[in-house]
């Protein structure tokens, strides 16, 4: 029993720290940009749905590879987010 309370309180400790380094202005500006970038794949995307009939075929691929390297650059941006984080509590460990 007593096993289970500490880890439950070393996992709040480590969830208050995460959370404080997440909250750092670099960190919330890398948040910030990795949702509007995401954001903008998802309405590219919704466009293509949209104006499927309007659009010429070259128009509506080049719009879902725009999307596409959107999403490349959103897994990009919150791994850079996710290593930031997790090497400073590493670090101040």
């Amino acid at each position: 029993m007593r096993d289970k309370e500490e880890r439950r309180e070393l996992y709040s400790n480590y969830k208050e720290e995460t959370d404080r380094l997440y909250r750092t202005r670099v960190n919330r500006r890398l948040k910030y940009i990795a949702l509007s970038v995401i954001g903008i794949a998802i309405l590219l995307l919704f466009a293509t749905i949209f104006l499927h009939d309007s659009i010429s075929w070259t128009t509506m691929m080049f719009m879902r590879g725009c999307a596409g390297v959107c999403a490349i650059v959103f897994v990009i941006l919150v791994a850079i987010l996710v290593y930031r984080v997790n090497s400073a509590y590493i670090r101040g460990n």
